[in-house]
């Protein structure tokens, strides 16, 4: 019974923080290296395939209120702030196009950041949940494998 509420809390973890939460809890309650690849994979790929989808509804919903507010306030005119953070998703926009966003973000973001960011920069949701899925699958292997090698 135990076992079922670790490997669901490694699941859950996994879509949201993959590689500072559900790889680390996984090699802590001391998965086996298929077990651990499985879980954490399958839990990004969740979270992947939801938050996608949400930010896809949210970007829309959030344009449809900011259209109908610019009905009402065409006289004002407000600049666009640029933080140190939104410059850095610019540049690496502009850098490395969705294949970095895609391999940033299970290590650096979280996924439901990440997923935003490619959602709001990037319309072809087929190759951005492509991209997602392979680094998913990429940095589960990459990090499990730490444990076969210091075993």
């Amino acid at each position: 019974m135990d076992s079922r509420w670790e490997i669901i809390s490694v699941f859950l973890l996994s879509t949201v923080k993959f590689v500072f939460g559900g790889i680390p809890l996984a090699l802590a309650f001391g998965f086996p290296f298929f077990k651990v690849v499985t879980i954490t994979t399958l839990g990004g790929f969740t979270g992947v395939i939801f938050f996608v989808f949400l930010s896809d509804k949210l970007i829309a919903s959030v344009k449809k209120i900011k259209d109908k507010n610019q009905i009402k306030d065409l006289r004002l005119s407000t600049k666009k702030i640029f933080t140190k953070k939104n410059k850095i998703i610019i540049k690496v926009k502009h850098r490395f196009g969705l294949l970095g966003i895609a391999i940033l973000t299970p290590f650096l973001i979280s996924i439901p950041l990440g997923c935003y960011i490619a959602v709001r920069y990037f319309k072809n949701k087929q190759k951005i949940l492509i991209y997602m899925f392979s680094s998913v699958l990429f940095w589960s292997i990459f990090l499990s494998s730490f444990k076969l090698l210091f075993q």
